[in-house]
């Protein structure tokens, strides 16, 4: 080996190890055991993947011990499992949307459970790349950009994951006259915050059109105004709720069912 290949070994190395520390402190990173990516070329490549959701990359790590970065506009879409689970992300986040993503919803003839799927990190997920302007309405550039499929089509509710900071106040040991922790003042409370994650909800249309779902209910109804009181109908005796992405998948299905061409 020479000391050229030597040393990029090496460093492709430490990029793995750090990617791996990254990916044990940051929500936006994602380890997955395995994949399978099909790229805009035609090439198809599998194995285990490391996905940056912060910068739509995904890294995969090669048997010379080097690693290859793809961009998403070098990918049309790919299917992972073996999830590395994260508890800072909410229940219903590892939920198997594979019978969603076959178009089942409650009361289809062909899908009569009522059953909660068991969360499983080892349920195939899928990811499509759509150009996007990054949630800036007034802008006409659009980039490529991850987002996972919930269902089926033909309008097929996405998700992307972003991040919300909380403040929190925390009280003192004798409560607000006491000393607050943290607090170098005493007197009351000491502040602090914290990040969690949330679901944003898209909605793809046949022609590639990415829609928000800022109000997941609301504009839903409105993509969708000449069925808007059967869905709410639907998703009332059914119990189903806007703002869960399992039961809004399925609310999706319903909605495209009740028109082949989908809505205009």
């Amino acid at each position: 080996m020479t000391m050229y290949r030597f040393a990029f070994t090496f460093l492709a190395g430490l990029l793995a190890v750090a990617y791996t520390a990254e990916a044990q402190q940051s929500p936006f990173v994602q380890q997955f055991a395995g994949s399978t990516i099909l790229l805009t070329n035609g090439d198809t490549l599998r194995g285990p993947v490391t996905l940056r959701r912060d910068q739509d990359v995904v890294m995969m790590a090669q048997a010379d011990g080097t690693v290859t970065t793809l961009s998403a506009v070098a990918i049309n879409s790919f299917a992972v499992k073996g999830e590395d689970r994260d508890s800072r992300r909410g229940t219903g986040y590892y939920d198997n949307f594979y019978d969603a993503r076959n178009g089942f919803y409650y009361g289809n003839p062909m899908y009569n459970s009522r059953r909660r799927e068991e969360s499983d990190v080892n349920q195939v997920r899928v990811f499509r790349t759509y150009r996007w302007n990054r949630g800036n309405d007034y802008s006409d550039f659009k980039s490529p950009a991850f987002f996972e499929q919930l269902s089926n089509g033909p309008r097929i509710l996405l998700r992307r994951e972003s991040l919300m900071q909380r403040t929190v106040s925390n009280a003192g040991p004798y409560g607000y006259g006491g000393y607050g922790y943290g607090n170098p003042y005493g007197g009351g409370r000491s502040m602090g915050t914290y990040t969690e994650m949330k679901d944003d909800f898209f909605l793809a249309t046949p022609a590639g059109e990415i829609i928000p779902l800022r109000s997941p209910k609301k504009d839903l109804l409105n993509v969708f105004r000449g069925q808007a009181k059967q869905l709410e109908q639907y998703a009332k005796q059914n119990q189903l709720n806007f703002t869960v992405a399992r039961e809004l998948a399925f609310i999706v299905n319903y909605a495209n069912s009740l028109t082949s061409e989908g809505a205009k």
